[in-house]
């Protein structure tokens, strides 16, 4: 697979170290589902499985290196549009790092496909991968639903109608469907069936998603992972914030209380930088001398 026009199974990812967040709520993850499917048809890449997180997003796509590229690339540039028109932050995303992992063997598929469906519960999410509603793993090997009783079609609608709920301006198969709040059924635009074929039973897919596999993935990203998610650590931030300076808004405290609040979260939970930068809204480069 070294041509960038060979077909085969791509990991591809956002960095998840690298910013504090990237969907701020419902509307931001509704709309990061459909931008999902926007990318899918602008780029031909076929998307099997994916998940959003707060500040991070993971794909497991099929097509050419090529295809992947240009998929992550437009995704970021239409989420970093969406942020700039609602939050007023410019350029937030330009440089957030991706990587685009292929993926060679039976198992390098099947464990990153349950990697990206364990990643909520990982990070902190109560239910099951298969309750996590931004992600893919919820329609595997579920043959019945009620979910979508009630869904709209795109050919009922006008251009015009589309661009107001969808939020896009590109056209969409007529067959597609979508629900009241404007967020496109995932099951339009995610190859479950394949991803099924590949498991071959929900008892095989059980089996990888019980498996440990952050270490090993985690490796081929090489990434710096934080042994605490960030949503715990801001818990934990706020908590400590408040009880030393009476205040738990973590951007309006004096840099010296943020560092003192750094050195301490490094100490006892061993916090990276990165994560320390995000959470206390403190430069890297500068963070890293004082702590």
């Amino acid at each position: 697979m070294n041509s960038e026009d060979d077909y085969g199974f791509f990991h591809v990812c956002t960095n998840g170290t690298m910013i504090p967040w990237m969907f701020r709520d419902e509307e931001d993850f509704r709309f990061g589902i459909n931008r999902i499917g926007v990318c899918s048809l602008l780029t031909g890449a076929s998307i099997l499985v994916f998940t959003l997180m707060d500040n991070h997003t993971h794909f497991m796509l099929y097509g050419t290196r090529k295809q992947c590229q240009k998929f992550i690339d437009k995704y970021k540039l239409l989420t970093g549009k969406w942020i700039s028109h609602k939050y007023g932050i410019t350029k937030y995303l330009k440089h957030l790092p991706v990587s685009i992992i292929p993926l060679r063997t039976e198992d390098d598929i099947l464990e990153t496909a349950a990697y990206i469906d364990r990643n909520p519960i990982v990070a902190g999410f109560t239910g099951t991968p298969y309750e996590y509603p931004w992600g893919s793993c919820r329609f595997m090997f579920k043959k019945s639903t009620n979910e979508y009783r009630h869904m709209n079609m795109i050919k009922d609608f006008t251009s015009n109608e589309l661009r107001g709920i969808l939020k896009s301006r590109i056209r969409f198969p007529a067959n597609w469907t979508f629900d009241n709040n404007g967020k496109i059924e995932p099951t339009c635009f995610t190859d479950i069936n394949r991803t099924e074929t590949l498991f071959k039973t929900p008892s095989r897919h059980l089996y990888y998603l019980v498996k440990k596999l952050e270490g090993k993935i985690n490796q081929t990203l090489n990434e710096d992972r934080p042994l605490i998610s960030d949503k715990d650590m801001r818990d934990i931030t706020s908590n400590l914030a408040f009880a030393l300076y009476k205040n738990n808004d973590i951007r309006t405290l004096k840099v010296d209380y943020r560092l003192a609040i750094a050195r301490r979260l490094k100490r006892d939970y061993t916090a990276t930088v990165k994560q320390l930068s995000r959470i206390l809204y403190l430069d890297a480069s500068v963070l890293k001398d004082f702590i």
